[in-house]
């Protein structure tokens, strides 16, 4: 049964929504964690709503979005499908703003969350946006620095937005992923405690701009995919995907390596890893995502493929090891 019935959204359209746009890279994690959205608001806040999911490829570089539709507990469901007009958008890296126009269909006075280091003024600018308020905070610098990923502060300044019990939120966190609970709940208060914000109300400098699935007049250069991506846009081939890594890559050292491919079984993105002539010659940053699943894979680990935060771990261990054989 959920624990809040009377629960009070930030946002209503004309059918009773509050509607929900994740916008991010294959990868990223906005999947997951607009499902936890979506369960926290349905299961804890009494709310009911829809949920849908533009899947990209694992493959950074494709964009993918999430929709997520919340309306109050009796409301007749009478909408499917992708939100073309969000109240609240999350751009999970400040590049897809223009990318993607993500400004397109945006209800005055929405409201912005956007991973950046830029001031909320600048990121205004980057968005051309009417009125509303905007949220900047540096979720890769969170994520990396508390072991997390680049979802949980991005979900974290949502859940808050959105005014969500903090610690009903941390619970369901901690029992959904257990292993990295202190982790992820490092980073939702780093997210929280970390955020720049700024109003800004509607006084003639950007228009509203309505939705359109269309960049200029239709044409056969810029016909909808219709199934297919825009191979073009959205290639990876030397390409520097390096802004969606989640951490930094693995440090490589050849003399160790015995080349036997185990890290290739494991990798997320295999063009991370660079092969040839039958050799592993290294990991490519602009590819990689920073999992360390390589690492914890590699027979050899810490002298093959070392994660570089146990760089001083590993040293001291060395040190330790080292003064046992001197005995």
């Amino acid at each position: 049964m959920p624990e809040d019935s009377k629960f009070k959204l930030p946002f209503e359209d004309g059918l009773g929504f509050c509607n929900i746009l994740l916008s991010a890279i294959g990868g990223d994690g906005a999947n997951m964690a607009a499902k936890m959205l979506f369960k926290l608001g349905v299961m804890k806040m009494g709310l009911d709503g829809g949920y849908d999911a533009k899947y990209g490829s694992e493959k950074k570089g494709t964009p993918t979005d999430v929709s997520v539709r919340f309306c109050r507990d009796g409301t007749v469901v009478r909408s499917v499908g992708p939100t073309t007009h969000p109240h609240i958008l999350v751009a999970f890296h400040e590049s897809l703003i223009k990318i993607l126009r993500l400004n397109k269909g945006l209800y005055p006075n929405a409201i912005v969350i956007v991973n950046s280091t830029k001031a909320p003024e600048k990121i205004r600018d980057i968005l051309e946006l009417h009125s509303g308020q905007i949220i900047c905070l540096d979720a890769s610098k969170i994520a990396e620095e508390t072991r997390s990923r680049l979802n949980m502060p991005m979900l974290a300044m949502l859940c808050n937005v959105l005014k969500f019990p903090t610690e009903a939120v941390e619970k369901a966190v901690e029992k959904q992923w257990p292993k990295a609970a202190e982790a992820n709940i490092a980073a939702f208060k780093a997210a929280v405690n970390s955020a720049q914000k700024a109003e800004f109300p509607e006084d003639g400098k950007y228009p509203l701009v309505p939705f359109s699935r269309v960049r200029g007049e239709l044409g056969y250069l810029n016909a909808l995919p219709g199934g297919a991506i825009e191979a073009l846009k959205y290639s990876t081939v030397k390409r520097n995907n390096s802004e969606a890594r989640q951490g930094p890559c693995p440090i490589f050292n050849e003399d160790e390596c015995t080349n036997c491919g185990m890290c290739m079984t494991v990798c997320a993105d295999p063009g991370a890893i660079s092969w040839k002539d039958k050799k592993m010659q290294g990991v490519d940053p602009s590819f990689c995502k920073g999992c360390m699943r390589c690492v914890v894979i590699c027979p050899r680990t810490g002298r093959a493929l070392r994660d570089p935060h146990k760089k001083e771990e590993k040293t001291q261990q060395k040190d330790k090891n080292t003064k046992a054989l001197s005995r």
